[in-house]
This record gives C-alpha cells, sequence and structure tokens, in this order.
C-alpha cells in the first residue's frame, strides 16, 4: 500500500473535516498534503456542493431539456476550434470578386460535359488558390513553434459538411491538375465524408482551406483557421450588383470572399498580396486552363 506523506497540521485539519487523505493531490515535495492542499479540497468540496444544492433548488423551475451526445467529430471540431480561436492570431481579409465571366467560363464547360463530370463554381476556387499558393509559396508555409514548414507541394483542405460534422479533407498537387480532375475528386470526397468512409490519408497538413457557405445563401462570414493551416478563404454568396467601373454604372455578378490569416505565418501585405491574387484568377478564369 503506498504511504501518504502529509504534515501534522494538514493530517489534523483533514481529520476536523472528516476528509479522506487518500482523495487529496498533494503539492509539496514528494507529493506531501499540506494545509493549503487540504483546504484548498475543503474549497472545492464546499463549491461542488452548493452548486448540487442550487441544482436541486432550481429544478423545479427548469426548462425541459434532454442531456445529447457529442458525437465524436463534433468534439474534435470543438478541441481543435477552440484551441484556434484562443491561441492562433487571426486577422481578416475582405475583398469582392466579378464572377460574371467565371460563371460564363464554367456554363460553356458544362454544356459541353457530361452529366456526371459538371463542374461546380467552388472547383474554379480551389484551383484559383492553388495557382495563388504557386505564386506565393510563402502562403504555403505553416507554423511550428519552432521553425515554419514550407510545404513544396500544393494541397488545400476543403470543408465539406455533413449530417454527422464538418470534414476538411485535402486534395493534393492542385497546381498539377485541370478544373476537371480537381472536381472529380471533389465529388469523390463529398461521397466519402457523406457515407463515413473517409480515412487519415484523406487528411493531410496544408496551408490553406476554402469554406464555402454560398450556397446558403449567406452573403460573407469569417471562417475559424483550422490547425495546422495558415489560412483558409471563406466565400460567400454570388450576388448581382450594380458598380461604378471607368465613370460609369454597370451590373455585375460578385462574391464576397473573406481570407482569415495567421498572422505569426503571413503578415497583412503578403496575405492581401495572395488574396489579389485569388481574386484574379476568378476574374480570369481562362488563365486556369494554362496553369
Amino acid at each position: 500500500m503506498a504511504r501518504i506523506f502529509i504534515t501534522p497540521l494538514a493530517n489534523k485539519l483533514a481529520s476536523l473535516n472528516s476528509i479522506n487523505t487518500k482523495d487529496i493531490i498533494g503539492t509539496g515535495p514528494r507529493g506531501r498534503i499540506t494545509k493549503v492542499d487540504v483546504e484548498k479540497h475543503l474549497s472545492l468540496s464546499s463549491s461542488t456542493k452548493e452548486t448540487n444544492h442550487k441544482n436541486n433548488i432550481d429544478h423545479g423551475n427548469a426548462i425541459e431539456h434532454e442531456i445529447v451526445n457529442v458525437p465524436k467529430i463534433r468534439r474534435i471540431i470543438a478541441e481543435k476550434l477552440t484551441l484556434s480561436k484562443s491561441s492562433v492570431p487571426h486577422f481578416y481579409l475582405r475583398r469582392k470578386a466579378k464572377v460574371d465571366e467565371l460563371i460564363s467560363f464554367r456554363t460553356k464547360a458544362n454544356d459541353v460535359l457530361e452529366k456526371n463530370n459538371k463542374i461546380s463554381i467552388n472547383d474554379f476556387f480551389i484551383k484559383a488558390c492553388g495557382c495563388a499558393l504557386m505564386d506565393f509559396p510563402d502562403c504555403n508555409m505553416i507554423w511550428q513553434e519552432q521553425h515554419m514548414l514550407r510545404f513544396k507541394e500544393v494541397a488545400i483542405g476543403v470543408a465539406i459538411s455533413t449530417q454527422a460534422g464538418l470534414y476538411t479533407p485535402t486534395l493534393r498537387n492542385i497546381d498539377k491538375k485541370s478544373v476537371t480532375q480537381i472536381s472529380s475528386e471533389m465529388k469523390a470526397l463529398i461521397e466519402k465524408a457523406k457515407n463515413k468512409q473517409l480515412r487519415t490519408s484523406d487528411f493531410l497538413d496544408c496551408a490553406h482551406a476554402i469554406s464555402n457557405l454560398g450556397m446558403f445563401s449567406i452573403e460573407n462570414f469569417d471562417a475559424i483557421i483550422n490547425p495546422p493551416n495558415s489560412s483558409i478563404l471563406a466565400v460567400g454568396a454570388i450576388r448581382d450588383e450594380v458598380i461604378s467601373e471607368n465613370d460609369n454604372f454597370l451590373s455585375c455578378k460578385q462574391v464576397s470572399l473573406t481570407l482569415s490569416v495567421d498572422h505569426r505565418t503571413i503578415d497583412g501585405e503578403l496575405g492581401a498580396k495572395f488574396l489579389d491574387k485569388i481574386v484574379f484568377y476568378l476574374q480570369n478564369p481562362a488563365v486556369l486552363l494554362v496553369k
């Protein structure tokens, strides 16, 4: 039986209050229980009793409720994003991009593609981000406390929402794939996510991610960086807007973009240039065909 180390004064205090010394965590040398440890234990016990007593008193006035078990994926999301929001120094950059040409380009492409091969708007966003990472390799890095890690491969995490929760699998070698290839891989990942068939190999560390809520008519939002990513692009809904251009007013389709950035890895100027390049590719979709 393990010996319990406790000071005489602490032992007396515990005895007077009918406390089992086995329940006390000692903080003194060799784990010795001190008077302070006993007093702390007493304080915690008192607080717990008061809380339980209050809950018992308030129970009659409580709104009827039920206990909902937390799914594993929801617990993982909660732990990772709580850590991210409390420890990663976020800053946010906002832009709008005209996407009339992109929509027209996509429509023409889908007219000649089979039904199962249709390209989504999000596929172009993924490719645009991949091309921008090629142009700014310093954005293709993550923070590692003692050093930073620069990826030689262009990979992007893409948020996929399911009934079970949010998954962010990784699309690899974006710079080497066409928009149609990206579209095909995304369809496969979405199907795997819905059927809970994603594997560890589908989740790899990368520097950048995309979250799109445009299909839910959300105009704009700020996404939380998913560690170890250094940035995440939040994509809103496409809206018809009237803008001033060359001293004239014109109607166009615009999408709101918000880039959440880890300031430890990426400074404001670099982040602004990175977002500007993403906008450039979205507004000039034909360029994506030769990248």
